[in-house]
């Protein structure tokens, strides 16, 4: 009997990869939530900047709205197999929005915090390459 119970618990190996499918989607899916969440940070930072000594210029607000922009596609782009490793790479954009806003460096902190566990975890999930690859 106890045999009989373990033989109809183990998944079988279709049923393996469909989950290892699903988890993919649901973690592309918070990649680009993510994404798309930084966009609306970034896009409240002229605000702030508006109010410092500094002030607010056409140039900064220009590169924000299309460092926004940009982010949103990078979110639609997660279905991509590069998807990743593009939101990798825009993630060191949000660091370097820190230099206009000092308060930026700790949401940028945050995310990328957030992007690297579920990196983390896509790998463990879905069994993506380990390593520097985590991040492509």
């Amino acid at each position: 009997m106890s045999e009989q119970r373990t033989e109809m618990t183990q998944p079988t190996p279709e049923q393996i990869e469909l989950r290892a499918q699903r988890a993919g989607k649901a973690i592309r899916g918070s990649l680009a939530a993510v994404l798309c969440l930084e966009a609306f940070c970034v896009l409240l930072v002229p605000r702030a900047i508006a109010q410092t000594s500094v002030g607010l210029g056409t140039t900064k607000t220009t590169i924000l709205v299309i460092l926004a922009v940009v982010l949103v596609i990078a979110g639609f782009l997660q279905r991509r197999r590069w998807g990743a490793g593009l939101g990798s790479v825009l993630q060191l954009t949000m660091i370097a929005v820190g230099v206009w806003t000092y308060a930026f460096f700790v949401v940028a902190a945050i995310f990328i915090g957030v992007w690297i566990y579920l990196l983390k975890l896509r790998h463990e999930l879905v069994g993506t390459p380990g390593g520097l690859h985590l991040l492509f």
